[in-house]
């Protein structure tokens, strides 16, 4: 049946599909912890040229970028693998969804960096201080709010980077209190996490779960119709 998105649900429903396919996400994960930890470990050690050190650097960009774009559209399939089967092609993103998040990361990230840059420029430094700290608040908060929205919009909709981002602040409306207390939970989360690696190892997979889930349940309470996420974990 419809329900409306709640905080409680969305942990719960997690939770069961992180049990339920406890093993896939842990080989998946285990593989991609170790395909980055040696693109990183090769980068930072063995390309000491500063052109080849920036190519790596690229490269290293695109390859996590392509394994985090898996994990999402994995965590997609195994929440509708009761509607149809799936095989190790179908988790892997297109070059269109590789292309679209690498963009809007970079169109993001590009305009943080000249929006530092240009208010250094203003003579007044209480000024500077005072705008200085609400762009980094701002950009820090689209990272970490938004930008996983947009994300799963662009995995699940193949939407493009500004589609997606428009997209995503009509999601949250709405229920942009409810999605705030589980941004929070979230972040506390990792915070514990971050204390120990196995923390990290753990938590991080299972906070993605609960993005998608997340955004699953939003689009979900906008429409009509069954909520799926729940009614098939």
């Amino acid at each position: 049946m419809y329900h409306e998105f709640s905080v409680i649900e969305t942990f719960k429903v997690s939770w069961k599909l992180l049990k339920r396919n406890f093993a896939v996400i842990a080989v998946f994960s285990l593989v991609a912890f170790v395909t980055v930890f040696v693109l990183g470990f090769t980068t930072y050690n063995i390309f000491t040229d500063d052109v080849l050190a920036s190519i790596a650097i690229i490269v290293l960009l695109i390859a996590v970028s392509f394994v985090f774009l898996g994990f999402i559209k994995l965590i997609f399939r195994l929440i509708d693998k009761d509607l149809y089967e799936f095989d190790l092609r179908d988790i892997l993103p297109t070059p269109k969804m590789l292309a679209s998040y690498l963009l809007l990361l970079i169109i993001v990230s590009a305009l943080s960096v000249f929006l530092s840059h240009l208010i250094q420029n203003v003579d007044n430094e209480l000024t500077q201080s005072i705008l200085g700290i609400l762009i980094g608040i701002f950009f820090q908060f689209f990272f970490i709010f938004y930008f996983p929205i947009c994300t799963c919009f662009i995995v699940d909709d193949a939407s493009g980077p500004f589609e997606s981002v428009g997209q995503s602040f009509q999601l949250i409306k709405g229920n942009f209190f409810r999605y705030f207390i589980l941004f929070v939970l979230i972040e506390i989360m990792l915070f514990i996490a971050s204390l120990t690696l196995i923390g990290i190892i753990f938590v991080v997979p299972f906070v993605n779960i609960i993005l998608v889930v997340a955004y699953r349940k939003l689009v979900y309470s906008h429409l009509d119709v069954d909520d799926d996420v729940s009614e098939t974990i």
